[in-house]
């Protein structure tokens, strides 16, 4: 067994990429050559960089989940000056017979931070700690190599011993092996993209994530559902620069909010589609031309005017749009898109639509000045009594501050953006952009950035109750460009956002606004105060700040200490009643985590399945 004879799995050094997986340690190449002897070829020999690294990217996000979701029992089995070796096994008492004694083995970097009692891991564990090779253990004794997440996915979950999920079990490893093989094509875009300053568009930024999303295993899933069009790899440059339709539909088979089709007449004009001739009964509606297979059977009624091609550019999501500059419309586009990205399907739902309008002008009022929001100012959507219908034809026209920004020498980047390595450099952007070149720029320039996020963030969570989804997707920062300094931030998409309706009652007029504006059943508004700070705690701080952080490297150098003081700043405990529950909850001995390998195979995407564990927020290092 590998344990014995001492291997571990390849170094790789804080200064180096965190997404190499080459094996220069003897040790392991002196293993993996064994394998290649007793079994023949070793399958990574004929895999290209890219495809090799593209399948890595995949499984670490696997096991990574699997640890975090207790579908895996982990332990540390061997140590290293530069490595750890991770066993993974069924969970305890799940298997009987031979498949107890089957194992996943992979590395971890040996200063990754991850609470443990003796060598049994218990803490949450960030998947770009994990190091390349994978080696099983098959219930006969034997050792491979293995570089299929989807092979790595079933030995996983059938661990589980649920016969009742082999459907959902099939499900998620055809959607992790097309995460991979998606996620081959962004590697092989990546060499083609630009190097990005403080001058560069907001699309070149929203282009520039080339893994996806850090944690889920379904980082670049994108699969189109019935009856959309399958979508490839190779198909991931057009959903880049959709095509665009627009569509004439009845009045009577829709609903509106706010003056839609004013806002949209100019693009109209500008990219020469023609109204129709009953503008009383009838309305342009913008979609995918990929959607329309989804739309036409639900409106049977509707028309096609015109379409266009590369005229606009798509976000981070793939489903908002941005136009050419050329067009001469700043005003960006959300549109429905029939396809799974990550767990769910970017359909839009009646109560998303509802929300923007009437939520934006509450923010505008509640949020702190230099909270910026991008306000969705105008949308469109299925008039069905059937939200599953409704949401397959829905638009939201959305204001973007870019030119406020402009005027006062800002450009806006989604904090991910920040996080993003140029092609062939092992440094971020963050490090690059504001010359964070040694331990203690990067802990001064950290606290800068917590302190303004914290304290436009927080107080309208105590206040008024509001749970802003402040990840690093949905916020974007303000940097001036001269200074090179960062002077605020800036929130989108609101489908997220929870309100604690209670607080919002006693703290604010605008409650009115809101509840009688909005669709029955709309999740957005709570009377649970807990799922609101549940979500703050996910989004602001375990996915936005907690990567921030890793990816400054200050994980185990001083940032979480640093997280804990500004939120004691932001919050005020020891002064303000409202801001210590708050501040209690945050720091509470365990954090509920997100199950997403659980959530798959339960089927679960709106309503969430969590699990408890120690809270980051408290790690020490």
């Amino acid at each position: 067994m590998l344990q014995t004879i001492g291997i571990v799995p390849d170094p790789v050094r804080r200064d180096e990429s965190r997404e190499s997986t080459t094996y220069s340690h003897p040790l392991v190449q002196q293993t993996l050559n064994h394998l290649s002897t007793v079994t023949g070829s070793l399958p990574a020999s004929s895999l290209s960089p890219n495809r090799r690294q593209a399948l890595f990217e995949t499984t670490k996000r696997v096991l990574a989940s699997a640890i975090n979701d207790g579908l895996a029992s982990t332990t540390i089995e061997t140590s290293h000056p530069s490595s750890l070796l991770l066993r993974l096994r069924s969970p305890d008492g799940a298997l009987a017979g031979d498949e107890k004694d089957t194992w996943i083995e992979c590395g971890m970097r040996a200063d990754a931070y991850v609470e443990k009692d003796g060598g049994r891991v218990l803490g949450f564990v960030r998947a770009d700690d994990l190091l390349a090779p994978v080696l099983i253990q098959n219930s006969k004794g034997q050792v491979s190599e293995e570089l299929d997440p989807g092979v790595i996915c079933r030995i996983i979950c059938r661990w589980r011993s649920r016969q009742d999920e082999n459907d959902a079990v099939e499900m998620l490893v055809k959607e992790v092996q097309n995460s991979a093989n998606n996620q081959e094509k962004w590697l092989e875009m990546a060499s083609t993209m630009p190097i990005l300053d403080l001058k560069s568009s907001l699309c070149d930024w929203e282009q520039s994530l080339v893994t996806g999303h850090p944690t889920h295993p379904l980082h670049r899933a994108c699969l189109a559902q019935s009856p959309l069009k399958p979508i490839a790899p190779e198909d991931i440059p057009e959903l880049l620069e959709p095509e665009i339709s627009f569509i004439c539909v009845p009045k009577s088979e829709i609903k509106v909010f706010g003056p839609f089709q004013s806002l949209l007449d100019p693009l109209l004009e500008s990219l020469g589609i023609s109204k129709p001739d009953d503008t009383v009964n009838e309305i342009v509606v913008p979609c995918f031309s990929r959607q329309l297979p989804s739309i036409t059977p639900l409106f049977p009624k509707a028309r096609i005017l015109g379409a266009v091609q590369n005229r606009c550019r798509a976000q981070i999501s793939m489903r908002t749009v941005s136009m050419m500059p050329d067009v001469g419309y700043p005003l960006h586009l959300k549109l429905s898109l029939n396809c799974q990205i990550t767990s769910g399907p970017r359909t839009i739902t009646p109560w998303t639509a509802a929300l923007g309008p009437a939520l934006g002008k509450v923010l505008q009022k509640l949020l702190p000045p230099n909270l910026w929001i991008f306000e969705e100012v105008a949308s469109i959507t299925g008039g069905q009594e059937d939200f599953d219908q409704a949401r397959h034809l829905t638009c939201i026209i959305r204001k973007s501050p870019e030119q406020r920004a402009a005027e006062l020498g800002e450009t806006i980047i989604p904090v991910a953006g920040l996080h993003q390595k140029p092609f062939n450099d092992d440094r971020t952007y963050m490090e690059i952009i504001f010359g964070l070149d040694d331990l203690q720029k990067k802990q001064e320039w950290f606290r800068k950035y917590i302190s303004q996020l914290f304290s436009l963030i927080l107080p309208p969570l105590v206040r008024y109750g509001i749970g802003l989804e402040s990840h690093s997707q949905n916020i974007l920062v303000r940097i001036n460009i001269a200074r090179k300094e960062v002077t605020g931030f800036a929130v989108r998409d609101f489908g997220g956002i929870r309100i604690h309706h209670p607080t919002l009652l006693r703290r604010s007029e605008e409650h009115n606004n809101l509840s009688a504006l909005l669709p029955p059943g709309c999740h957005n508004l709570t009377d649970d105060i807990l799922d609101v700070w549940h979500k703050v705690h996910h989004a602001l701080l375990q996915v936005h700040v907690g990567h921030l952080l890793y990816m400054l490297g200050l994980e185990s150098q001083g940032g979480w200490p640093i997280v804990r003081e500004e939120l004691k700043r932001a919050l005020h405990p020891d002064a303000d009643p409202d801001g210590r529950l708050v501040y209690d909850f945050l720091l509470r001995d365990t954090m509920s985590f997100k199950c997403f390998m659980e959530m798959r195979l339960l089927g679960v995407y709106r309503d969430y399945y969590e699990r408890e564990l120690p809270n980051i927020l408290l790690r020490d290092a």
